[in-house]
């Protein structure tokens, strides 16, 4: 055991010498004696040093922002905020997809997944004709003054009411609301779907002109097409009333007077 840590004591005695020589004439240029304890010591004292530069660095200058932080970095209230708008852009994905299979259900005229779900149920006594059944307690306005046509029909799976006016009368918002959808369909022609308060939708089809375009927002009686005769589907100047709530077609005229 004594040789063995006597060698190692000599080996850390040993001296070296390191001679930098110009390679033209081979003239000295740089000599340093070193032994291994003092090489160790140096490369630890510069390993030291740059380690504190780093830190300094990244405590005291903008690398503290530019270079990436793991999650562990994150302050808990940093953590609740990233956690709320994550839960916010899932609520929001599933409000979009939802209403992307409602728009694609109203504009075939097909119910699909929510065929079951149609209310059929009556308004209750002495409710007046344009107030949504309790607890809604939602008014609407006529979209148009004219004769119904044809009424809804579960059945024949006609959820709307066609009221027949001449063409270019005036089509009015029937509540305040953003325009979700407004372009021609083969079917219908020139359609226009408004989402309103309380998740309502309301559908004006086979329109002669649409005068309000996606994303605009509607008062309650604003003008926002013109009756026409657009689409494979119509007979005659008319326009095709639908009423929504919640992926429900309603009657529109249980809740409003045409």
């Amino acid at each position: 055991m004594g040789s063995i840590r006597k060698k190692i004591s000599t080996k850390f005695k040993n001296r070296y010498r390191l001679i930098v020589r110009k390679d033209e004439n081979l003239e000295e240029k740089i000599s340093l004696v070193l032994t291994p304890l003092n090489s160790l010591l140096v490369l630890s004292a510069m390993i030291v040093l740059f380690g504190t530069i780093i830190i300094l660095l990244l405590s005291y200058t903008p690398l503290s922002h530019i270079l990436p932080t793991t999650a562990s970095n994150f302050s808990q209230q940093e953590r609740l905020e990233l956690v709320r708008k994550i839960d916010s852009l899932e609520q929001w994905k599933r409000q979009v997809s939802y209403q992307e299979r409602q728009l694609r259900m109203i504009l075939s005229g097909e119910m699909g997944e929510f065929e079951d779900q149609v209310d059929l149920s009556e308004p209750s006594n002495g409710q007046e004709a344009d107030i949504a059944p309790d607890p809604v307690n939602y008014t609407f306005y006529s979209p148009l003054k004219g004769i119904v046509s044809d009424t809804f029909n579960h059945e024949r799976k006609h959820y709307a009411v066609d009221i027949a006016a001449p063409a270019k009368s005036v089509v009015k918002a029937v509540q305040k609301g953003t325009v979700i959808f407004s372009a021609w369909n083969p079917e219908s022609g020139y359609t226009m779907v408004v989402q309103h308060p309380k998740d309502f939708l309301s559908v004006y089809k086979h329109n002669a002109v649409l005068l309000k375009k996606e994303g605009n927002f509607v008062k309650a009686g604003d003008v926002i097409a013109l009756v026409g005769n657009t689409g494979e589907l119509s007979s005659g100047p008319h326009l095709h009333f639908e009423l929504w709530n919640k992926g429900v077609a309603l009657d529109p005229q249980k809740y409003i007077g045409f």
